[in-house]
């Protein structure tokens, strides 16, 4: 039995088949609003819902999904950003050849 890991949150093996560069700046952006969000989290004092490992599992997970639905909608703009980078460089190394 093959057990699919795709979309696993713990799963980094997945970051080989990103084959677009625009896909790896979404990644990214997931990433930074995933990082963002636990570390906000830690300054919620600890209280009746967020002390036991199950709630922390939990809490986990939601930070994930959210930060998978905000990094989709692209809001630092980080897409063009990059989509104008990767051009410069592009056009700068084919400009080398």
């Amino acid at each position: 039995m093959k057990v699919d890991s795709t979309g696993v949150y713990w799963d980094i093996g997945n970051l080989k088949e990103i084959k677009k560069p625009l896909e790896a700046v979404v990644e990214f952006e997931a990433f930074f609003f995933r990082t963002f969000l636990k570390e906000a989290r830690k300054s919620i004092p600890e209280g009746l819902f967020n002390s036991s490992f199950t709630s922390k599992f939990y809490f986990d997970m939601l930070d994930m999904q959210i930060s998978e639905v905000v990094a989709k909608q692209d809001p630092l703009k980080l897409k063009v950003v990059f989509e104008e980078a990767i051009k410069r460089y592009t056009s700068l190394s084919e400009g080398e050849k």
